[in-house]
């Protein structure tokens, strides 16, 4: 099942406002009392803390039962969740908010035959919100729609999330692969030569971080303001330069092909400790957005039918991808690759290509060969 989800700006009355907003106090009370009754369990559970808190919230609260039980579904995801990153060696701590989004099922959401409106349940009774399906949402207009979110985002502004679903089509895989290297200079390098990534892009993050980094240092009330104001800025920047390289990556592929990645879980621990790099490396590795450039291209992968498999990147940017010899001097610098065979390549290009074919051995070659395309590549 593919699931997206779609963010639709509202219009209420005033009426509806008051009423909605009353919904969500309560709802928000019967969250916080199920964060707190979670946050001493040691063995947490769904069943557990509905014993705990149903009886007592349905009484003080009168909160419907649907979303009593949304509520406290809630808490119990957010708590694990926190515990989750507390075994990961994160700092956690029990979570804080005032007021909570609703969470939707297909009892508290229904819509129109042409989804021209929304209705939702409310602790007085449902309204009925028209909906503005702008351009991101009309590509899941076709698309099943049984659960959302109601409430306010950061600028107190009255959204709805809805979440739409449909089924996952699996292709038959193909013979094709393609292996993608991502890295600093090169955002993103596939094996079949091509290079992601513009420069420009690099220069406004410097110019962007060093507007911050003066600000930061300024330290006054007006800088304090600018800098919320632009909080955020750089990182949709990023996000959106990541949906055009996923986009480009994919455009020449079809349903079944594989895109091939490296698992690079835990990397910055293994190359961005201090002792093991310089801080200037160390400052660009904890800015690299390898993670998200991953879910991006999952995202679109899912979409249009392709596979992204994973392989371990031991020694990929050592090896030489013409005669297979594994040599740390051989990386001349971040650019370049050059082997005593003769090979002389880009580094970045060099390891896609050795990502191909690790992936092909791993799966016992089933899909043929890989042949390295016959043009030459820039080398910096």
């Amino acid at each position: 099942m593919i699931k997206r989800t779609v963010v639709f700006p509202i219009h209420l009355t005033k009426e509806q406002e008051e009423i909605l907003l009353e919904t969500i106090n309560i709802y928000s009370q019967a969250f916080k009392y199920c964060i707190d009754i979670c946050w001493g369990m040691k063995n947490l559970s769904g069943v557990a803390v509905h014993r705990e808190t149903y009886g007592k919230l349905k009484k003080e609260l009168g909160l419907k039962s649907q979303y009593l039980c949304s509520a406290r579904n809630k808490a119990v995801e957010s708590v694990k969740a926190m515990r989750v990153l507390g075994k990961k060696g994160k700092k956690v701590s029990k979570p804080k908010t005032d007021l909570v989004p609703i969470r939707l099922d297909a009892r508290t959401l229904s819509f129109d035959k042409k989804r021209e409106t929304a209705s939702v349940a409310t602790q007085d009774k449902r309204i009925k919100i028209p909906l503005i399906w702008h351009k991101q949402a009309m590509r899941y207009s076709e698309w099943g729609c049984k659960a959302g979110e109601i409430g306010l985002d950061k600028k107190g502004r009255w959204v709805l999330r809805l979440v739409f679903e449909k089924e996952l089509v699996k292709h038959k895989r193909t013979n094709r692969a393609v292996g993608v290297d991502r890295g600093i200079r090169h955002s993103l390098v596939s094996s079949d030569n091509r290079f992601f990534g513009k420069g420009r892009w690099s220069e406004r993050e410097r110019k962007y971080l060093l507007h911050i980094s003066k600000l930061q240092s300024k330290g006054t009330k007006s800088a304090k303001q600018r800098l919320k104001k632009k909080s955020g800025k750089l990182r949709r920047f990023k996000e959106d330069c990541d949906h055009v390289m996923a986009k480009g990556l994919l455009e020449e592929l079809y349903p079944g092909d594989t895109v091939v990645l490296e698992d690079l879980t835990n990397i910055r621990e293994h190359c961005g400790k201090k002792g093991k790099a310089r801080k200037k490396h160390r400052s660009k590795i904890g800015r690299w957005s390898f993670k998200r450039v991953e879910n991006t291209i999952k995202h679109y992968a899912e979409l249009h039918g392709i596979y992204v498999d994973h392989i371990d990147p031991q020694y990929t940017s050592q090896m030489c991808s013409k005669c297979g010899i594994i040599r740390k001097n051989n990386r001349k610098s971040q650019y370049l690759y050059s082997c005593s065979c003769g090979l002389k390549l880009n580094a970045d290009l060099n390891a896609s290509r050795n990502i191909e074919k690790k992936w092909r051995i791993t799966n016992g070659g089933a899909s043929g060969l890989s042949v390295n395309q016959p043009i030459v590549v820039r080398c910096h």
